[in-house]
């Protein structure tokens, strides 16, 4: 049978840790329940009173729903970021037919190497032979009867067997330790010079995400880049994460980059100053000074 895989901060992620004792037990009962029915994360209306017995049935996916853990559908719910940590029903059945055929391959081998141990018609013999006298061409032997291919060890055979329940498989994580959807941003920083640990646990992949939606990957490496310390570097993205956490939200449409201010040309810039100064000048003059001649009076025009 599939089993359900749980980080370690599983029961104090911010998403949990505010759940009602029903909502907790309602979805980790969803958990099993979807591994062990292969589902792939998806409860049906009229599955959910099969899931777990609680008061509520109804009310409580609402309040999953409302911490961002249950996803409504047309006919029931799918449990968010199900495949990140659990597989899925196709891989859970392919690997059920691959340990069936190997436990096949296993009894046949055995039962093949029975047959060509002891011939039905002779019994097996386990004795010393007599001649002694000519310890050169006569040695004393104790031969046994030789098989023609090792019996193999049901415990040595790893994949024979079903895993101990104590020790679940776990998923081959990559070697840099950077998550599958954050590795664009990984590149990007690591281009940028800004190069650190990604050892992260399930809440820092929760945070990367809600980041990553909202604020363009340039963006965040921008700030990465205003927020970075060559002398003391940082050792863990952790410290990118609790830097991204003030940087405002950008809209889905907004470029990667904010738009640069337009430049100016210093040299107009300073000339249209002279003139301002030069005509506040001359404002002032005529002010201080004005003409007592007055204006002329417009002529008619003869012919």
């Amino acid at each position: 049978m599939p089993w359900v895989r749980l980080d370690d901060h599983f029961p104090s992620h911010r998403k949990v840790a505010m759940l009602s004792d029903r909502a907790f037990r309602l979805h980790v009962s969803a958990l099993c329940w979807c591994a062990a029915n292969l589902t792939d994360g998806h409860v049906g209306d009229r599955e959910l009173r099969l899931v777990a017995h609680v008061r509520g049935m109804t009310a409580t996916a609402r309040q999953l729903e409302d911490a961002g853990l249950w996803k409504r559908v047309d006919d029931g719910w799918v449990l968010h970021d199900f495949h990140d940590y659990q597989p899925t029903a196709d891989h859970v059945r392919a690997e059920r037919e691959r340990n069936a055929a190997r436990q096949r391959r296993f009894r046949e081998r055995r039962t093949a190497d029975t047959d060509t141990t002891t011939a039905p018609d002779e019994e097996p013999r386990n004795a010393v032979t007599p001649g002694v006298t000519n310890a050169v061409s006569h040695p004393v032997t104790n031969s046994a009867p030789t098989r023609t291919r090792p019996v193999p060890v049901p415990g040595s055979i790893p994949s024979g067997i079903e895993p101990s329940p104590l020790r679940p498989p776990e998923r081959k994580a990559d070697a840099s330790g950077v998550p599958p959807f954050a590795q664009a941003l990984a590149d990007q920083l690591a281009a940028a010079g800004c190069h650190l640990q990604w050892r992260t646990d399930s809440a820092d992949r929760e945070a990367l995400r809600e980041h990553l939606d909202r604020v363009p990957v340039a963006r965040l490496v921008d700030a990465a880049r205003r927020a970075w310390n060559p002398d003391r570097p940082p050792r863990s993205i952790r410290y990118l994460i609790k830097v991204w956490d003030a940087t405002p939200a950008a809209p889905a449409g907004a470029p990667d980059h904010p738009a640069p201010a337009p430049a100016v040309d210093r040299q107009q810039q300073a000339s249209d100053d002279l003139f301002d100064r030069a005509m506040a000048r001359a404002r002032a003059r005529m002010a201080a000074h004005p003409t007592d001649t007055p204006p002329e009076e417009p002529r008619a025009l003869t012919a």
